[in-house]
Protein backbone atom coordinates (compact mmCIF):
# COMPACT_ATOMS: atom_id res chain seq x y z
CA UNK A 1 0.00 0.00 0.00
CA UNK A 2 1.43 3.37 -1.01
CA UNK A 3 -0.57 5.88 1.04
CA UNK A 4 -3.00 5.89 3.95
CA UNK A 5 -5.51 8.68 4.57
CA UNK A 6 -7.21 8.95 7.97
CA UNK A 7 -10.19 11.32 8.13
CA UNK A 8 -10.87 13.17 11.37
CA UNK A 9 -14.26 14.95 10.98
CA UNK A 10 -14.34 17.07 14.14
CA UNK A 11 -14.17 20.88 14.19
CA UNK A 12 -14.52 23.62 16.77
CA UNK A 13 -16.71 25.48 14.31
CA UNK A 14 -17.73 24.83 10.72
CA UNK A 15 -16.18 27.48 8.47
CA UNK A 16 -18.53 29.50 6.29
CA UNK A 17 -17.06 28.17 3.03
CA UNK A 18 -16.51 24.54 4.00
CA UNK A 19 -18.34 21.62 2.38
CA UNK A 20 -15.98 18.93 3.66
CA UNK A 21 -17.15 16.03 5.83
CA UNK A 22 -16.75 17.79 9.16
CA UNK A 23 -18.89 18.42 12.22
CA UNK A 24 -18.81 20.97 15.03
CA UNK A 25 -20.10 20.23 18.51
CA UNK A 26 -19.67 16.44 18.34
CA UNK A 27 -16.44 16.14 20.30
CA UNK A 28 -18.17 13.76 22.72
CA UNK A 29 -17.93 11.13 19.96
CA UNK A 30 -14.16 11.37 19.56
CA UNK A 31 -13.30 8.31 21.66
CA UNK A 32 -15.94 6.20 19.90
CA UNK A 33 -14.75 7.44 16.53
CA UNK A 34 -11.09 6.57 17.18
CA UNK A 35 -12.16 3.11 18.34
CA UNK A 36 -14.12 2.76 15.09
CA UNK A 37 -11.05 3.80 13.06
CA UNK A 38 -9.04 1.13 14.83
CA UNK A 39 -11.71 -1.47 14.09
CA UNK A 40 -11.86 -0.43 10.44
CA UNK A 41 -8.09 -0.63 10.11
CA UNK A 42 -8.21 -4.10 11.62
CA UNK A 43 -10.39 -5.31 8.75
CA UNK A 44 -7.92 -4.28 6.05
CA UNK A 45 -5.51 -6.53 4.25
CA UNK A 46 -2.69 -4.08 3.95
CA UNK A 47 0.30 -6.26 3.30
CA UNK A 48 3.69 -5.66 4.88
CA UNK A 49 6.22 -2.87 5.04
CA UNK A 50 3.87 -0.09 6.05
CA UNK A 51 2.47 2.83 4.03
CA UNK A 52 4.93 5.23 2.48
CA UNK A 53 2.80 8.15 3.67
CA UNK A 54 0.07 8.72 6.24
CA UNK A 55 -2.14 11.81 6.16
CA UNK A 56 -4.47 12.82 9.00
CA UNK A 57 -6.99 15.18 7.39
CA UNK A 58 -10.19 16.83 8.47
CA UNK A 59 -11.95 18.52 9.95
CA UNK A 60 -9.42 19.54 12.53
CA UNK A 61 -7.31 16.53 13.55
CA UNK A 62 -5.52 18.50 16.28
CA UNK A 63 -8.74 18.47 18.32
CA UNK A 64 -7.81 14.87 19.16
CA UNK A 65 -5.38 14.11 21.98
CA UNK A 66 -1.93 12.56 21.42
CA UNK A 67 -3.21 9.30 22.95
CA UNK A 68 -5.70 9.02 20.09
CA UNK A 69 -2.97 9.32 17.48
CA UNK A 70 -0.80 6.85 19.37
CA UNK A 71 -3.68 4.37 19.30
CA UNK A 72 -4.15 4.84 15.54
CA UNK A 73 -0.45 4.73 14.66
CA UNK A 74 0.14 1.59 16.73
CA UNK A 75 -2.79 -0.05 15.00
CA UNK A 76 -1.44 0.88 11.57
CA UNK A 77 1.92 -0.60 12.47
CA UNK A 78 0.38 -3.79 13.82
CA UNK A 79 -1.88 -4.25 10.77
CA UNK A 80 0.82 -3.59 8.20
CA UNK A 81 3.39 -5.80 9.85
CA UNK A 82 3.81 -7.84 13.03
CA UNK A 83 5.65 -6.25 15.97
CA UNK A 84 9.42 -6.46 15.91
CA UNK A 85 11.26 -8.63 18.42
CA UNK A 86 11.68 -5.77 20.82
CA UNK A 87 7.99 -4.88 20.58
CA UNK A 88 8.61 -1.67 18.66
CA UNK A 89 5.42 -0.71 16.80
CA UNK A 90 6.65 2.37 14.98
CA UNK A 91 5.71 2.58 11.30
CA UNK A 92 9.34 2.39 10.27
CA UNK A 93 8.77 2.39 6.50
CA UNK A 94 6.71 5.57 6.56
CA UNK A 95 8.70 8.53 5.26
CA UNK A 96 6.01 11.19 5.68
CA UNK A 97 3.26 11.46 8.29
CA UNK A 98 1.20 14.65 7.95
CA UNK A 99 -1.37 16.10 10.28
CA UNK A 100 -3.64 19.00 9.39
CA UNK A 101 -3.95 21.61 12.12
CA UNK A 102 -5.82 24.82 12.75
CA UNK A 103 -4.15 27.61 14.75
CA UNK A 104 -5.23 27.66 18.35
CA UNK A 105 -6.21 23.98 18.53
CA UNK A 106 -2.99 22.67 20.06
CA UNK A 107 -0.50 24.12 22.51
CA UNK A 108 3.24 23.59 22.40
CA UNK A 109 3.06 20.55 24.68
CA UNK A 110 0.54 18.79 22.42
CA UNK A 111 2.60 19.63 19.34
CA UNK A 112 5.70 18.16 21.00
CA UNK A 113 3.78 15.00 21.86
CA UNK A 114 2.56 14.64 18.27
CA UNK A 115 6.08 15.11 16.95
CA UNK A 116 7.36 12.47 19.38
CA UNK A 117 4.87 9.98 17.91
CA UNK A 118 6.63 10.26 14.54
CA UNK A 119 4.31 12.79 12.92
CA UNK A 120 6.85 14.78 10.92
CA UNK A 121 4.83 17.12 8.70
CA UNK A 122 2.32 19.77 9.77
CA UNK A 123 -0.20 21.41 7.45
CA UNK A 124 -1.58 24.58 9.06
CA UNK A 125 -4.85 26.07 7.86
CA UNK A 126 -3.96 29.74 8.08
CA UNK A 127 -6.10 30.80 5.06
CA UNK A 128 -5.35 34.50 5.58
CA UNK A 129 -3.30 36.86 7.73
CA UNK A 130 -6.02 39.52 7.49
CA UNK A 131 -8.25 39.46 10.58
CA UNK A 132 -11.22 40.92 8.71
CA UNK A 133 -11.07 38.13 6.17
CA UNK A 134 -10.58 35.48 8.85
CA UNK A 135 -13.74 36.66 10.61
CA UNK A 136 -15.67 36.61 7.34
CA UNK A 137 -14.45 33.06 6.62
CA UNK A 138 -15.61 31.93 10.06
CA UNK A 139 -12.17 30.88 11.25
CA UNK A 140 -11.61 30.39 14.99
CA UNK A 141 -8.24 32.14 15.01
CA UNK A 142 -6.76 35.53 14.22
CA UNK A 143 -3.50 36.38 12.48
CA UNK A 144 -1.49 36.68 15.68
CA UNK A 145 -2.67 33.24 16.81
CA UNK A 146 -1.64 31.75 13.47
CA UNK A 147 1.87 33.18 13.70
CA UNK A 148 2.25 32.07 17.31
CA UNK A 149 1.02 28.57 16.43
CA UNK A 150 3.60 28.35 13.66
CA UNK A 151 6.41 29.33 16.04
CA UNK A 152 5.18 26.80 18.61
CA UNK A 153 5.29 24.10 15.92
CA UNK A 154 8.88 25.01 15.10
CA UNK A 155 9.78 24.91 18.79
CA UNK A 156 8.09 21.51 19.04
CA UNK A 157 10.46 20.11 16.41
CA UNK A 158 8.45 20.30 13.18
CA UNK A 159 10.90 20.87 10.32
CA UNK A 160 8.41 20.35 7.49
CA UNK A 161 5.45 22.75 7.61
CA UNK A 162 2.85 23.67 5.01
CA UNK A 163 0.65 26.76 5.16
CA UNK A 164 -2.75 26.83 3.46
CA UNK A 165 -3.88 30.18 2.03
CA UNK A 166 -7.07 31.13 0.17
CA UNK A 167 -7.38 33.96 -2.37
CA UNK A 168 -10.24 35.59 -4.31
CA UNK A 169 -12.12 36.16 -1.07
CA UNK A 170 -15.20 38.42 -1.06
CA UNK A 171 -13.97 42.02 -1.00
CA UNK A 172 -10.29 41.01 -1.05
CA UNK A 173 -7.97 43.31 -2.99
CA UNK A 174 -4.85 42.32 -4.88
CA UNK A 175 -2.79 44.36 -2.41
CA UNK A 176 -4.29 42.42 0.52
CA UNK A 177 -3.49 39.11 -1.16
CA UNK A 178 0.10 40.19 -1.80
CA UNK A 179 0.34 41.12 1.88
CA UNK A 180 -0.81 37.60 2.81
CA UNK A 181 1.90 36.14 0.59
CA UNK A 182 4.58 38.38 2.11
CA UNK A 183 3.61 37.42 5.65
CA UNK A 184 3.65 33.74 4.74
CA UNK A 185 7.14 34.08 3.29
CA UNK A 186 8.34 35.84 6.43
CA UNK A 187 7.54 32.65 8.34
CA UNK A 188 9.63 30.62 5.84
CA UNK A 189 7.56 27.42 5.60
CA UNK A 190 8.76 24.47 3.54
CA UNK A 191 5.52 24.30 1.56
CA UNK A 192 2.62 26.56 0.59
CA UNK A 193 -0.79 25.58 -0.77
CA UNK A 194 -2.78 28.44 -2.31
CA UNK A 195 -6.37 27.95 -3.41
CA UNK A 196 -8.95 30.23 -4.96
CA UNK A 197 -12.17 30.36 -2.97
CA UNK A 198 -14.88 28.01 -4.21
CA UNK A 199 -18.44 28.90 -3.20
CA UNK A 200 -20.18 25.57 -2.71
CA UNK A 201 -23.87 24.84 -2.44
CA UNK A 202 -25.09 24.18 1.06
CA UNK A 203 -22.52 26.44 2.72
CA UNK A 204 -23.29 29.80 4.39
CA UNK A 205 -21.48 31.52 1.51
CA UNK A 206 -23.86 30.10 -1.09
CA UNK A 207 -26.38 32.75 -2.13
CA UNK A 208 -24.56 35.38 -0.09
CA UNK A 209 -21.46 35.86 -2.23
CA UNK A 210 -20.68 35.35 -5.88
CA UNK A 211 -17.43 34.17 -7.41
CA UNK A 212 -14.74 36.83 -7.69
CA UNK A 213 -14.17 38.70 -10.94
CA UNK A 214 -12.11 36.50 -13.24
CA UNK A 215 -9.53 39.19 -14.00
CA UNK A 216 -8.97 39.86 -10.30
CA UNK A 217 -8.75 36.14 -9.54
CA UNK A 218 -6.25 35.61 -12.35
CA UNK A 219 -4.14 38.54 -11.16
CA UNK A 220 -4.06 37.02 -7.66
CA UNK A 221 -3.07 33.60 -8.96
CA UNK A 222 -0.31 35.06 -11.10
CA UNK A 223 0.89 37.12 -8.13
CA UNK A 224 1.17 33.90 -6.12
CA UNK A 225 3.17 32.18 -8.86
CA UNK A 226 5.52 35.13 -9.39
CA UNK A 227 6.00 35.89 -5.68
CA UNK A 228 6.58 32.34 -4.49
CA UNK A 229 8.80 31.19 -7.35
CA UNK A 230 10.91 34.35 -6.96
CA UNK A 231 11.34 33.36 -3.30
CA UNK A 232 12.76 29.96 -4.31
CA UNK A 233 9.67 27.77 -4.12
CA UNK A 234 9.08 25.23 -6.88
CA UNK A 235 5.64 25.48 -8.43
CA UNK A 236 5.06 21.74 -8.83
CA UNK A 237 1.25 21.47 -8.87
CA UNK A 238 -1.47 23.93 -9.86
CA UNK A 239 -2.02 25.11 -6.27
CA UNK A 240 1.13 23.92 -4.53
CA UNK A 241 4.64 25.30 -4.04
CA UNK A 242 7.54 23.70 -2.21
CA UNK A 243 11.15 24.23 -1.35
CA UNK A 244 13.38 21.73 -3.19
CA UNK A 245 12.65 18.21 -1.99
CA UNK A 246 9.70 19.26 0.17
CA UNK A 247 6.86 18.36 -2.19
CA UNK A 248 3.94 16.65 -0.42
CA UNK A 249 4.63 12.97 -1.06
CA UNK A 250 1.13 11.92 0.00
CA UNK A 251 -0.66 14.21 -2.42
CA UNK A 252 1.70 13.17 -5.21
CA UNK A 253 0.19 9.69 -4.88
CA UNK A 254 -3.24 11.18 -5.66
CA UNK A 255 -2.00 13.24 -8.60
CA UNK A 256 -0.21 10.21 -10.05
CA UNK A 257 -3.41 8.16 -9.65
CA UNK A 258 -1.62 5.75 -7.34
CA UNK A 259 -2.94 3.39 -4.68
CA UNK A 260 -4.27 4.83 -1.45
CA UNK A 261 -6.50 3.60 1.32
CA UNK A 262 -8.87 5.94 3.14
CA UNK A 263 -10.37 5.19 6.55
CA UNK A 264 -12.95 7.16 8.50
CA UNK A 265 -16.20 8.93 7.68
CA UNK A 266 -16.34 10.05 4.06
CA UNK A 267 -12.90 8.66 3.23
CA UNK A 268 -12.21 7.50 -0.34
CA UNK A 269 -9.94 4.68 -1.47
CA UNK A 270 -8.30 3.73 -4.77
CA UNK A 271 -6.56 0.38 -4.89
CA UNK A 272 -5.50 -1.39 -8.08
CA UNK A 273 -8.04 0.45 -10.23
CA UNK A 274 -10.97 -0.01 -7.85
CA UNK A 275 -12.60 2.91 -6.02
CA UNK A 276 -14.96 3.04 -3.06
CA UNK A 277 -15.89 5.37 -0.24
CA UNK A 278 -17.20 5.31 3.32
CA UNK A 279 -20.47 6.94 4.42
CA UNK A 280 -20.27 10.69 5.01
CA UNK A 281 -22.53 10.76 8.05
CA UNK A 282 -20.54 10.40 11.28
CA UNK A 283 -23.21 8.45 13.11
CA UNK A 284 -23.82 6.17 10.12
CA UNK A 285 -20.10 5.48 9.91
CA UNK A 286 -20.00 4.49 13.59
CA UNK A 287 -23.07 2.28 13.17
CA UNK A 288 -21.74 0.53 10.07
CA UNK A 289 -18.36 -0.19 11.66
CA UNK A 290 -20.13 -1.63 14.70
CA UNK A 291 -22.29 -3.87 12.49
CA UNK A 292 -19.43 -4.85 10.16
CA UNK A 293 -21.29 -3.33 7.20
CA UNK A 294 -19.04 -0.40 6.48
CA UNK A 295 -18.90 -0.43 2.71
CA UNK A 296 -21.72 1.60 1.16
CA UNK A 297 -21.32 -0.07 -2.24
CA UNK A 298 -19.09 -2.57 -3.99
CA UNK A 299 -15.80 -1.25 -5.37
CA UNK A 300 -16.19 0.38 -8.76
CA UNK A 301 -13.77 -0.33 -11.58
CA UNK A 302 -13.66 2.13 -14.49
CA UNK A 303 -11.37 3.28 -17.27
CA UNK A 304 -8.40 4.81 -15.42
CA UNK A 305 -7.20 6.97 -18.32
CA UNK A 306 -9.42 10.05 -17.81
CA UNK A 307 -8.52 10.30 -14.12
CA UNK A 308 -4.86 9.62 -14.81
CA UNK A 309 -4.89 12.47 -17.34
CA UNK A 310 -6.70 15.17 -15.37
CA UNK A 311 -4.89 14.33 -12.15
CA UNK A 312 -1.49 14.10 -13.85
CA UNK A 313 -1.98 17.40 -15.69
CA UNK A 314 -2.29 19.14 -12.35
CA UNK A 315 1.45 18.59 -11.98
CA UNK A 316 3.63 21.21 -13.63
CA UNK A 317 5.79 18.50 -15.21
CA UNK A 318 2.72 17.15 -16.99
CA UNK A 319 2.11 13.62 -18.15
CA UNK A 320 3.71 11.26 -20.70
CA UNK A 321 2.14 11.61 -24.13
CA UNK A 322 1.40 7.89 -24.27
CA UNK A 323 -1.41 8.43 -21.75
CA UNK A 324 -3.25 10.55 -24.33
CA UNK A 325 -3.63 7.82 -26.96
CA UNK A 326 -7.20 8.03 -28.22
CA UNK A 327 -7.48 11.70 -27.28
CA UNK A 328 -5.57 13.12 -30.24
CA UNK A 329 -8.40 15.46 -31.28
CA UNK A 330 -8.75 16.88 -27.76
CA UNK A 331 -5.01 17.40 -27.45
CA UNK A 332 -4.85 19.18 -30.82
CA UNK A 333 -7.69 21.54 -29.82
CA UNK A 334 -6.14 22.34 -26.45
CA UNK A 335 -2.75 23.09 -28.01
CA UNK A 336 -4.45 25.36 -30.58
CA UNK A 337 -6.22 27.17 -27.71
CA UNK A 338 -2.93 27.73 -25.92
CA UNK A 339 -3.92 25.60 -22.91
CA UNK A 340 -1.66 22.60 -23.48
CA UNK A 341 1.87 22.23 -24.81
CA UNK A 342 4.32 19.46 -25.63
CA UNK A 343 7.43 19.35 -23.47
CA UNK A 344 9.77 16.58 -24.51
CA UNK A 345 7.81 13.34 -24.16
CA UNK A 346 5.16 14.97 -21.94
CA UNK A 347 2.11 17.13 -22.41
CA UNK A 348 1.66 19.81 -19.78
CA UNK A 349 -0.51 22.82 -19.04
CA UNK A 350 0.63 26.23 -20.25
CA UNK A 351 0.57 29.21 -17.89
CA UNK A 352 -2.88 30.02 -19.31
CA UNK A 353 -3.88 26.38 -18.91
CA UNK A 354 -2.93 26.39 -15.22
CA UNK A 355 -5.59 28.99 -14.53
CA UNK A 356 -8.15 27.38 -16.87
CA UNK A 357 -7.38 23.83 -15.81
CA UNK A 358 -11.01 22.83 -15.38
CA UNK A 359 -11.65 23.56 -19.06
CA UNK A 360 -8.77 21.28 -19.96
CA UNK A 361 -9.82 18.47 -17.63
CA UNK A 362 -13.39 18.55 -18.97
CA UNK A 363 -12.06 17.39 -22.35
CA UNK A 364 -11.08 14.03 -20.88
CA UNK A 365 -14.03 13.11 -18.63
Amino acid sequence: MTALYVHIPFCKRKCNYCDFVSYAGKEALIDAYVNALVRELGTKELGTGGPETIFFGGGTPTLLEPRHFEQIIKTVAAVFRPPSRNGDLKVAATSEITIEANPGTADKAKLKALRALGINRLSIGVQSFNDRHLTMLGRVHDSATAKRFYQDARAAGFENINLDLIFALPGQTLAEWKADLRQALELDPEHLSVYNLQIEEGTPFAGKFTKADEEVELAMYEAAIDTLTAAGYKHYEISNFAKPGRECQHNLVYWRNGNYLGVGAGAHSHVNGQRWSNPNCLEEYLSRVASHELRVSDPETRDPRPETIFLGLRLLDGLAQEHFNGFEREVKELIADGLLTADGSNYKLTRKGLYLGNLVFAKFV
